[in-house]
């Protein structure tokens, strides 16, 4: 991208508007020549292209006895990263690194953007959900449950055609229904599990 590039959320960023990404090279036993110094920078560049804001990185290069260290450590979004590599060439040792903090990045980013689309789908869901669970016009009624026999809840059931009872037969100590028919004949609805 020449004039822009995109952020983490898929926003545009102006190139005028990105913070500057200072990298701070240190060496353990070992010179900083220019030329590794421009292959560090050029390498940690390459960490643009995932359009994340990237604080201050700190490259740490060594030598103990024939092994080549690089590491890095540095901030993403104010979350640290950080890695280590060792080979036998200074060059393939930074290579290594930033395959892995490469990696690091990516996953990072990912997870940010994954989280926030599913963060989204979860409250899209609660509201459709919401909305088909209650339909309107219905009124929630708490009442006691009782213990008793049939021949009690007989004698509770009322006059009315098409009245309802429910209670808890003493006998089989399970809920029952009983109901009223419109001729004055009484059902007894006794509900099984499936």
């Amino acid at each position: 991208m020449s004039q822009a590039q995109i952020g983490l959320y898929g926003k545009t960023i102006p190139r005028d508007k990105r913070a500057v990404t200072r990298v701070i090279i240190t060496g353990r036993h070992v010179e900083i020549t220019d030329a590794l110094r421009r292959y560090i920078e050029t390498r940690m560049k390459r960490l643009e292209r995932y359009g994340v804001t990237l604080g201050d990185v700190q490259v740490v290069v060594g030598v103990e006895k024939y092994r080549h260290t690089a590491e890095v450590i540095l901030t993403l979004n104010g979350v640290a990263i950080q890695g280590r590599a060792s080979t036998n060439e200074m060059y393939a040792s930074i290579d290594r690194l930033l395959d892995k903090i490469s990696c690091q990045v990516r996953k990072r980013k990912e997870k940010r953007i994954n989280h926030k689309s599913r963060a989204v789908e979860r409250r899209s869901m609660r509201t459709r959900n919401e909305a088909e669970g209650k339909p309107l016009g219905i009124k929630t009624i708490r009442v006691p449950l009782h213990t008793l026999t049939v021949a009690e809840a007989i004698g509770r059931l009322g006059k009315q055609p098409s009245a309802l009872f429910v209670f808890v037969n003493a006998a089989f100590d399970r809920l029952q229904v009983i109901r009223r028919l419109d001729h004055g004949g009484v059902e007894l609805i006794d509900p099984q599990p499936v």
